[in-house]
């Protein structure tokens, strides 16, 4: 059995699955836009935003010159894990995606919202926190372009393999092209809710965990996996 996970460079760590050969090719990599960087305020906000936990690695000082009345809200837990490696508290909502921090932000008291992001994300969040009243600023700390490597890997590997994991809507969006009509045929998961709506729109059914993270991806995985091998025939 062979299970293709398609992230951004730099993301890559070793993943073991009992009976699955695992191949993980970046095919999204990360820019940081130094400009922005060197332009994020934090001052006078009340709830600091952050999309990913690439973000947290740009504004690290910021953060820890924070004062405690200001709530840092993580869109999953890993993006708070990176957050608490600085020594400031962080929020995660229960649902790990936009959809999550909106539907937590409906009971907070109104203030200044900076939210930190990559310069693909869609409006969403920012469109929706504006509908609920609060001041929201927006940064768009790096950008996401696709490894031309990594997708011509893709491309090649896509008819070998059992299983493709998208790690995010871009990594979908950087292989689109040539592995669209060949997902029809494979068993797909998409990490989150938009990953798997831009995925339906192209007529692909992908699975989707009730967890955005890796650890939901894989519990997804092997548990498809189990019943699989309990299928009759």
């Amino acid at each position: 059995m062979k299970v293709l996970i398609l992230r951004a460079s730099g993301k890559i760590r070793p993943i073991h699955v009992n009976g699955v050969d695992v191949i993980q090719v970046p095919v999204i990599d990360i820019v940081p836009n130094e400009d922005v960087i060197s332009k994020v305020s934090l001052n006078g906000v009340n709830y600091v935003i952050i999309m990913s936990t690439t973000v947290v690695r740009y504004v690290s000082e910021k953060l820890r010159q924070l004062n405690n009345d200001v709530k840092i809200i993580g869109v999953g837990p890993q993006t708070c894990n990176e957050v608490e490696k600085l020594g400031v508290a962080c929020i995660v909502p229960r649902e790990f995606s936009s959809y999550g921090i909106i539907n937590m932000m409906r009971d907070l008291p109104r203030g200044k919202v900076v939210v930190l992001r990559s310069l693909r994300g869609n409006n969403y969040i920012i469109n929706e926190l504006r509908k609920l009243n609060y001041d929201v600023i927006e940064y768009g700390l790096y950008d996401v372009r696709p490894n031309p490597v990594g997708v011509e890997i893709t491309c090649k590997l896509i008819n070998y393999v059992d299983y493709v994991i998208f790690m995010s809507p871009m990594t979908y969006e950087a292989v689109r092209n040539c592995v669209r009509d060949k997902l029809r045929g494979k068993s797909v998961i998409a990490i989150g809710r938009v990953t798997e709506s831009y995925m339906r729109s192209d007529g692909i059914n992908p699975l989707t965990p009730s967890e955005y993270t890796l650890n939901g991806v894989l519990r997804l995985l092997v548990g498809h996996l189990m019943m699989s091998n309990e299928s009759p025939g």
